[in-house]
């Protein structure tokens, strides 16, 4: 009787076991806990385990200075390093310069360029665009937001008629270099780029723009050129092509 009650207890013990959860691991703490501590805590946090994958604040700055690098101070051998092939530009403030603030020739709707070739073609030709970058923000995914700023958007062309400031918007959309393969993945990894733009969607203050560059004329005060009138920088390119020759991204 006693042995039947030791088995029949076992048996209990056996089943609650079995019945028993495993333990779960340990979770991350909540995000709310690093804001509490401060952006150490909450970088830590991006850069924990769990977030492995995740782009980093440097890895986004890193893009942001490649994209302004890009209008300022294009080169050939940059363009081919960090921007995909398959790049599209979205801009409908673009299109509205080259149309110089008409609807026509092109599409404001459509994207401005379809491929990094067709980038390098139109984009290739400026003056260098001189700006600085005011706010970086990105995702975990790879997109950067960035706000930026410009004093001489027209800096180069023979029309500047104004420096109003122009303050726009870029929205960069990235994959990591370690997708591409062949001479792609050589030029990005030789360049230093982790993630390389596939996808640009910019605005900015086109009427500014097209007073800048001598296209639109207001009866209000506008900012004047600086007397100097000198570039700060001293990157010149092939004369510019009649559809882009008012300056733009």
């Amino acid at each position: 009787m006693r042995t039947s009650a030791y088995i029949a207890g076992a048996l209990a013990l056996a089943s609650a076991a079995v019945a028993r959860p495993a333990p779960k691991a340990e979770p991350s703490p909540p995000l709310g806990e690093y804001i509490d501590q401060g952006i150490d805590r909450i970088r830590e946090y991006l850069d924990s385990s769990n977030q492995q994958n995740c782009m980093t604040r440097e890895d986004a700055l890193k893009v942001a200075g490649t994209f302004q690098s890009l209008i300022q101070g294009y080169t050939k051998k940059e363009a081919l390093a960090a921007i995909t092939p398959d790049f599209v530009d979205h801009s409908s403030a673009v299109s509205i310069i080259i149309n110089k603030g008409g609807s026509e020739p092109e599409d404001v709707t459509k994207p401005v360029f379809t491929s990094r070739d067709e980038f390098m073609q139109g984009h290739g030709t400026q003056e260098p665009i001189p700006f600085e970058t005011i706010k970086v923000w990105h995702t975990c995914e790879g997109v950067v937001s960035m706000v930026w700023q410009s004093t001489r958007s027209a800096q180069g062309q023979e029309t500047e008629a104004a420096a109003i400031p122009v303050v726009g918007t870029a929205i960069l959309e990235t994959e990591p270099t370690e997708n591409s393969s062949g001479i792609e993945r050589e030029r990005a990894e030789a360049g230093g780029y982790k993630y390389r733009i596939h996808t640009l969607w910019s605005e900015f203050n086109t009427a500014a723009w097209l007073v800048n560059n001598g296209v639109l004329e207001v009866e209000a005060p506008v900012t004047p050129v600086p007397e100097n009138n000198e570039s700060s920088r001293s990157v010149k390119r092939s004369p510019p092509t009649s559809k882009f020759d008012v300056g733009m991204f």
